[in-house]
């Protein structure tokens, strides 16, 4: 295959897959503590991955695009809601849940109470305290005593009496972090100990925060990726015309 062939159609997958992070950013852009995905490429030899058959020198090896998923893990912004068991991380950490595969991490605040009034999270999962146990809090005291409150620490306390303490845990930067599922995440080596937060991580009650998805901007680059990828597309179109051409010239001689 021809080398700038070879090379558009690389830029052709590289723009589908653009489009299709983009597109799962997009999906989720209204979903509560989710994290935007970024998809960064590097340019490299076809010869660095497999070393060509032919002679070297005798041909070009063609350009590709290899990719790497990043996550982008800035802070979105709050959005009150009232809602005494809605809480939400303002600093570095993430609330630690019990999932059926083990231990996960969110910035998802969104929880509520299950019949035997363990914490849970929206999706069932148990909301684990600092000392990884459930948090459970008493469902009759909370139907006489009114809603329970969460201070800036994370610690939950009912008619003055405390439930437990939210479980916020941080970990070494640049974040080493497998996205599991939406909005949850585990650590890319399972070796690693979540560390204490910083004291200038708090937690605040009666807010979720919001998506870092800036759908605008995540707009603008699905078109650029939508043009790139029409204009890959013709290249290998001019490509494809010009072989024909010389097969016919060819033909004639």
């Amino acid at each position: 295959m021809n080398s700038g062939m070879y090379s558009a159609l690389s830029g052709n997958l590289a723009a589908m897959k653009q489009m299709d992070v983009l597109t799962n950013n997009l999906a989720n852009a209204a979903t509560n503590g989710y994290k935007q995905d970024r998809i960064v490429f590097d340019s490299l030899l076809a010869g660095n991955l497999k070393p060509p058959a032919v002679p070297e020198g005798q041909t070009a090896d063609p350009v590709l695009l290899g990719d790497r998923m990043l996550t982008d893990h800035s802070p979105g912004s709050l959005r009150q809601t009232g809602n005494p068991l809605d809480v939400a991380v303002q600093g570095d950490g993430f609330f630690a849940v019990t999932t059926p595969e083990g231990t996960a991490y969110t910035r998802q605040g969104s929880f509520r109470l299950a019949t035997d009034g363990t914490l849970i999270t929206a999706n069932g999962y148990p909301v684990q305290s600092q000392n990884g146990q459930p948090i459970v809090i008493n469902v009759a005291a909370q139907a006489t005593a009114g809603k329970p409150s969460v201070d800036s620490q994370g610690t939950i306390t009912l008619n003055g009496e405390q439930m437990g303490t939210l479980g916020v845990f941080d970990f070494p930067k640049p974040y080493q972090l497998n996205k599991v599922a939406g909005t949850f995440f585990v650590p890319t080596d399972q070796g690693v100990v979540p560390q204490p937060v910083s004291p200038n991580t708090t937690v605040t009650q009666g807010a979720l925060e919001e998506s870092n998805v800036n759908t605008v901007s995540a707009m603008v680059q699905m078109i650029e990726a939508s043009r790139y990828f029409e204009t890959c597309q013709k290249v290998i179109r001019s490509y494809d015309d010009m072989a024909a051409k010389a097969v016919n010239d060819l033909a004639r001689v």
